[in-house]
């Protein structure tokens, strides 16, 4: 049995065009289990400052989907630079604020983890 290709080799099968792959952010993210209600609670009433700082960065389109079997949560938003509307976000204080009070729901050494958009159909 072979290994697995590394992520550059696999990015390199990729054809889609930037336009469609560099609009389009998606991400992992583990939360703990025994928190996830409360997690799920507190994204049924986010701060204004916090819904005001995604669109002021660019983000739009913003969805969080979760399997409460494992506490695996997929987040994808829309952009006109996914990369760089993501580096706004992570510089902004309010942000700064959320992530440290969300910080309590993930488990150990979870951060977001990016995935690779491979297809697309409009």
């Amino acid at each position: 049995m072979g290994s697995s290709p590394a992520p550059a080799d696999l990015q390199e099968l990729v054809q889609l065009p930037a336009e469609i792959t560099a609009t389009r952010g998606c991400f992992l993210l583990h939360i703990r289990p025994e928190r996830l209600a409360e997690y799920v609670e507190v994204h049924q009433r986010v701060w204004p400052e916090m819904l005001d700082a995604l669109r002021e960065t660019g983000w739009r389109n913003y969805s969080l989907f979760l399997r409460p079997e494992d506490g695996l949560v997929v987040g994808y938003f829309e952009a006109e630079n996914a990369e760089a509307t993501q580096k706004l976000m992570d510089a902004h204080p309010v942000n700064t604020r959320w992530q440290a009070e969300m910080a309590q729901y993930f488990t150990e050494g979870s951060s977001p983890q990016a995935l690779t958009q491979y297809f697309h159909l409009s």
